[in-house]
C-alpha cells in the first residue's frame, strides 16, 4: 500500500500537525456503540491511527490500544500525545499481528483512502487478527466512483474511494463478518453532500 498510495501519504506528511488539529473533534459519534460491544479491558487496533485522537479515547475506556499508520508525522504526535498506547508503522494491507489477536479494530475515514481492487484483502485480514466473536467498525463516505481532490479539511489533494451502502456490506459479508449496525450519517465536519456509511460488524 504504502508505494500505491504514495501521494495521499505525501499530503498527509505535508498538512502533519494542522491535519490532526483540524479532526481533532471529530471522532464518530457510533464510538460509544462500539466500545459498548467490545470485550472490557480487550485489545483494540486503531487502523490509520492519525494524531491518536480515538487511541487516546480507547485508552481511557480501559482498552489495550495499538495504532497504525503509514504518516511519520502522526505516529509522533500520537506517541507524545497517548503514552499509554503503542503505535507502529504498518500498512493494513499486510498487518503483521498474530491470529486472532485483537478483541477489536477502529477503522475510521481511513478506506476511503484504498482502491477497492485492495477491500477484500483489508477484510480478510481484520478477519485473521480479529478473534472469534471480535468487532470491528469502519466508516466510508457515501457515493460512486473514485475522486481525487482537495476539501477544507486538507487543503491537499487525496485519493477519496466511495461506496455504495450494497457495496461495502458485500465486501464485509464476504470476508466472514455479520453486520450488526449500519447507519448513513451526514459529515460530522458540516462539509455539504457529504454522507457516511458507519458500521460494525462481527467475526462469525
Amino acid at each position: 500500500m504504502a508505494d500505491k498510495y504514495k501521494n495521499t501519504i505525501k499530503s498527509y506528511k505535508k498538512l502533519g500537525e494542522t491535519y490532526v488539529e483540524s479532526i481533532k473533534d471529530l471522532t464518530p459519534s457510533q464510538f460509544e456503540i462500539f466500545v459498548k460491544k467490545v470485550s472490557p479491558k480487550g485489545k483494540v487496533l486503531d487502523v490509520g491511527c492519525a494524531g491518536g485522537r480515538d487511541a487516546k479515547k480507547l485508552v481511557k475506556k480501559g482498552f489495550e490500544v495499538v495504532g497504525i499508520d503509514l504518516v511519520d508525522e502522526f505516529l509522533k504526535i500520537a506517541k507524545t500525545d497517548v503514552p499509554k498506547a503503542k503505535f507502529l508503522k504498518m500498512d493494513l494491507l499486510k498487518l503483521k499481528f498474530p491470529n486472532d489477536y485483537f478483541d477489536g479494530i477502529w477503522a475510521s475515514a481511513v478506506l476511503l483512502h484504498v482502491n477497492k481492487k485492495d477491500i477484500s484483502n483489508v477484510f480478510k485480514n481484520f478477519n485473521k487478527v480479529l478473534k472469534l466473536g471480535g468487532k470491528f467498525f469502519v466508516g466510508v463516505k457515501l457515493g460512486e466512483g473514485t475522486t481525487y481532490a482537495t476539501d477544507k479539511l486538507s487543503r491537499q489533494k487525496r485519493l477519496m474511494v466511495l461506496f455504495t451502502e450494497k457495496q461495502i456490506k458485500s465486501f464485509i459479508e464476504k470476508a466472514g463478518f455479520k453486520i450488526i449496525y449500519s447507519k448513513i450519517v451526514p459529515d460530522d465536519a458540516g462539509r455539504k453532500n457529504i454522507n457516511w456509511i458507519r458500521i460494525i460488524a462481527e467475526k462469525n
